[in-house]
């Protein structure tokens, strides 16, 4: 049975009566710096200013949804320095195979290619977003695979699993007796299978914070997903015998300005989230979309007040050789 190590909480604190969370002081030209000007020029205009100054957002197309995507994959990317936790730097220089589960458009599978261009990534996901031409990476395909309904690949196929952001689309039975164990089954002994999330949860949470964050867990609840699943992937990882060394990681995240460059960009990315979930969570919490953008205007100003954030957590874990 694998052995669990306790969680370790990354954030810098300073002494303030109403709270204990701030942003990570500034980084003295950090590996990852957080420029997401690309993204934001495509998105500004349109988006930011409506959530900066207007309740009313307009309902998400295909373009902007794969826009957040890209900013999440930088954000985080920044908030951990770093593209994964697990020990195989040195062999990716080398060459190895990885997997990518629940790719998106590729950042993090395109990233990874050009650092490590010894090494062949293979992303898949349910939805096919993922560039169709990727002649200018070789080391790099895409699939469109459900994870669910198992995985085209031998047993024992790659040295590195990673995946991460599959909260929302994986029940709970999912994950315990469907995916892990196929991911187990395609990891070669000795590889790693790393797992990234976030729980939806927001601390030092106001009124409208708490809402949002119980309506959108009531939500994936009524389709038998947990959106407070971390607890849970551990457990189920600590279960499965030919899984060791499993290490656990979790980093806090401010949002809001008051958490300077990093927490402007992380609340904007909530925003932008909440404004997809406005498809469903009106309906769901019956109200109308008037009094929903109300409520998330209100969360945007609550960050600010109640200094809001979040956690991230990464868990890997090592398949045994014997």
């Amino acid at each position: 049975m694998g052995q669990y190590h306790p969680s370790s909480f990354s954030f810098t604190r300073r002494f303030k009566r109403r709270s204990s969370i701030v942003a990570p002081q500034p980084l003295p030209r950090p590996k990852h710096e957080l420029d997401l000007s690309a993204e934001f020029r495509r998105i500004d205009k349109k988006t930011y200013n409506s959530i900066i100054n207007s309740s009313r957002y307009d309902l998400p197309d295909d373009n902007e949804r794969i826009d957040r995507i890209k900013l999440r994959h930088r954000l985080f990317r920044y908030v951990w320095q770093k593209n994964f936790l697990s020990p195989v730097r040195d062999d990716l220089f080398k060459g190895i195979n990885v997997l990518d589960v629940g790719c998106g458009e590729g950042s993090w599978v395109f990233d990874n290619a050009s650092t490590y261009p010894n090494s062949t990534f293979h992303g898949i996901d349910m939805a096919e977003t993922f560039p169709k031409d990727t002649s200018a990476y070789p080391n790099v395909n895409f699939s469109q695979v459900n994870i669910v309904n198992g995985l085209p690949f031998e047993s024992n196929s790659f040295d590195f699993i990673h995946l991460r952001f599959l909260v929302q689309y994986l029940t709970e039975d999912e994950w315990d007796n469907k995916v892990l164990k196929e991911l187990m089954r395609v990891l070669k002994p000795g590889g790693y299978l790393e797992i990234m999330e976030f729980d939806m949860i927001f601390y030092n949470s106001g009124y409208n914070a708490v809402k949002l964050q119980n309506s959108t867990i009531g939500y994936f609840k009524s389709k038998q997903i947990n959106a407070v699943i971390s607890p849970h992937l551990l457990k189920y990882l600590s279960t499965i015998s030919q899984f060791s060394e499993i290490h656990h990681e979790v980093k806090s995240t401010p949002l809001g300005n008051w958490g300077g460059r990093l927490g402007s960009f992380a609340k904007i990315y909530f925003m932008l989230a909440f404004k997809y979930m406005k498809l469903v969570l009106p309906e769901y919490m019956k109200i109308s979309n008037d009094e929903y953008d109300d409520i998330v205007s209100k969360f945007g100003v609550e960050c600010e007040l109640n200094e809001t954030y979040i956690k991230t957590f990464r868990v890997y874990c090592k398949k045994c050789v014997n």
